[in-house]
């Protein structure tokens, strides 16, 4: 028999069905799309550490958050100020924790500003303190759904 599939990709998939396409000796995992943003439950950047430790690719998805609440999120203070300390905005600081974190990122939209913008993240980078406030906002905010 030959084999069709020479590299998969997954979507929304845990550490549980990944092991188990891996236990079964075919094409190789090679990326999992996943929603990745500071407020995702704690099973989210688990996964997200687990395919990295496997060499799987993250692809994040919702990176600004779930679509009813992205505008919520972006506008948190907390983001505000650190994006304004290098000039940018709460979204691109959001970006650019994922990109931080070794995630890829594919935020969604149809307007031209906003495209340019989610461009314009690989000129900064967030310094430790930042991440440590980021940590925070994942586990009050995550935790307070």
């Amino acid at each position: 028999m030959r084999r069709q599939i020479r590299h998969l990709g997954v979507s929304n998939f845990g550490e549980r069905q990944i092991s188990e396409l891996l236990a079964l000796g075919g094409a190789p995992v090679e990326a999992n799309q996943i929603e990745y943003h500071p407020w995702v439950p704690e099973l989210h950047l688990q996964t997200a550490e687990f395919c990295h430790r496997h060499g799987i690719v993250v692809t994040a998805y919702g990176s600004m958050g779930s679509a009813g609440s992205a505008a919520q999120m972006v506008t948190q203070d907390e983001l505000q100020e650190m994006g304004r300390a290098h000039g940018k905005t709460g979204g691109q600081v959001l970006l650019r924790w994922a990109v931080q974190r070794n995630v890829s990122v594919i935020p969604g939209t149809s307007n031209p500003n906003h495209m340019s913008e989610n461009l314009r993240i690989f000129d900064f980078s967030l310094n430790a303190q930042e991440f440590v406030r980021a940590l925070f906002l994942t586990i009050t905010l995550g935790s307070a759904r």
